[in-house]
């Protein structure tokens, strides 16, 4: 039988696609799923900034009560309190929140976007997880509460519009924020934010003993956003730059190498945890280039790679699955 130069040519193509799918390793087909017949009621995010700071003033008490049904996850205290109806009448009276509520409208005149993403988020979560609930989703102004931007309360998301207004806001500068906090405090992370909030919310993460416990607690939580938010780019996920994305995976073989000789993995030294997931413009062991909670990253690669390793492992046992050692025996991570 002749065989002919293009039959050559196509084989020795096949040998070459198999060995570039092998060595850039296969897409974790998990994730790959169709939501069309989850049903969901579709994400309508309440506004209380909008209901708060529009009411009539001089008619406080009996305002604020009849909103009250609407929002009772801000406004459960007693409202025939005089004390309370005060710091009520302070806070939305207060110059930096009225002009954050100017702002917050002015740049979130509608959500109708956020509440397709949430759903489709929410329409996934519930695929994984059809026994757990949904929250409702509540905006507001905080005042420039910047620890908690997003925060579960009675069981239902509360998102802080005020702390998602771009780098160019004033007042982030005027409290003292770094600017590596300012830079992700914008449009493009709210929804990341709710759902790396809706993580904590249903899986309790253990704080971890040393470094390879804290590595795998922070992979599994990013990794719940490779399930949630499929079409949100990794930077965004983990809160880098593009430049420091791109160091860590050029630089990905460096720093387990430096891990491994340091004998740096089963530390629980408080330094070299802090050095490794505490947030900062970079982390100190390495260049100025390199981002910081580099622990955070090398355990979301480990993960990745575990869960690529076990194609038919449920998502729900990689939550369930508290041994550090045994994801990071099982996954052959080797850079």
């Amino acid at each position: 039988m002749k065989i002919s130069k293009s039959n050559i040519f196509f084989s020795i193509l096949i040998v070459i696609l198999s060995l570039l799918v092998s060595c850039s390793g296969s897409p974790d087909r998990r994730l790959s799923i169709d939501t069309g017949d989850i049903e969901i009621s579709s994400v309508k995010i309440h506004r209380y900034e909008k209901a708060l700071f529009t009411i009539k003033k001089d008619s406080l008490k009996s305002e604020l009560k009849r909103i009250s049904k609407q929002f009772s996850v801000f406004l459960s205290a007693d409202l025939d309190d005089t004390i309370n109806l005060i710091q009520m009448n302070d806070f939305i009276t207060n110059p930096l929140n009225v002009n954050l509520y100017q702002e917050v409208k002015k740049q979130y005149p509608i959500l109708e976007d956020y509440n397709q993403e949430f759903t489709q988020a929410f329409k996934r979560f519930k695929y994984f997880f059809p026994e757990k609930e949904l929250p409702g989703i509540y905006s507001y102004v905080s005042g420039l509460l910047y620890e908690l931007p997003v925060q579960f309360i009675s069981g239902q998301m509360i998102i802080a519009l005020d702390m998602y207004l771009g780098k160019g806001l004033e007042e982030y500068r005027r409290i003292g924020l770094p600017l590596y906090k300012i830079d992700r405090m914008n449009k493009t992370y709210l929804v990341r934010d709710g759902i790396y909030e809706l993580y904590y919310y249903h899986f309790l993460k253990k704080p971890g003993n040393d470094v390879l416990e804290k590595m795998i607690e922070e992979g599994k939580h990013l990794y719940f956003l490779d399930a949630m938010l499929t079409e949100t780019d990794d930077r965004i996920k983990i809160g880098y730059t593009e430049n420091q994305l791109k160091w860590c995976e050029e630089n990905e073989k460096n720093i387990w190498a430096f891990m491994i000789e340091n004998e740096l993995l089963y530390s629980s030294n408080t330094n070299t945890i802090r050095n490794f997931f505490t947030d900062g413009p970079f982390t100190h062991d390495f260049s100025n280039e390199s981002p910081a909670r580099i622990g955070e990253w090398l355990g979301w690669q480990i993960v990745r790679s575990y869960m690529k390793k076990y194609p038919e492992l449920p998502i729900e046992k990689l939550f369930t699955e508290d041994d550090a050692q045994t994801i990071l025996m099982k996954s052959g991570y080797k850079p």
